[in-house]
């Protein structure tokens, strides 16, 4: 898998949230301004609701913003084999136990996380250093074994590439 490819496609879905996060925001602030949004009697709430939508929504935009721009600034490193698991690594892990040689993919990300991308008909997981998987990888070695929780049950997993 070229890393390349893998932070290019990243950055464009982030760059595709960002673009969404913008557009939502200015629909709320829309929403807070509008001069329907204006109180009709005390217990009418609809405008202060949409304005703290409106100010969420902006948060949301910084938040979007601040992770497009990290990778949309970030050169790839490149990881030797020899290298431990950390952030900016791919790391391939493949099923241990598993007829078909299931494998998954993950890149350990300083952000993002939850985000996944598809590169050659291939699913790329971002995973940060707080998520339970990237506590797991995070150090890790080729040849390590891990352990994932799939459909309620531990599955073993070896590290197979780092990237």
């Amino acid at each position: 898998m070229n890393k390349h490819d893998v932070y290019k496609a990243v950055t464009a879905a982030l760059l595709s949230r960002y673009e969404t996060a913008k557009w939502a925001a200015k629909q709320a602030h829309e929403a807070a301004t509008n001069e329907e949004s204006v109180a009709e009697n005390k217990y009418d709430t609809f405008g202060l609701e949409a304005s703290y939508l409106a100010h969420g929504q902006s948060q949301r935009v910084l938040e979007c913003e601040k992770d497009w721009l990290l990778f949309d600034k970030a050169k790839p490193i490149i990881f030797t084999e020899e290298n431990v698991i950390g952030l900016w690594c791919i790391v391939t892990l493949s099923e241990l136990e598993s007829s078909n040689n299931v494998k998954k993919y993950f890149l350990i990300s300083p952000c993002a996380g939850g985000l996944n991308i598809e590169i050659s008909e291939k699913t790329v997981y971002l995973v940060t250093t707080s998520t339970p998987v990237g506590k797991m990888l995070f150090g890790k070695t080729l040849g390590d074994e891990v352990e994932l929780p799939q459909n309620g049950k531990q599955t073993a997993y070896e590290i197979t590439t780092i990237a």
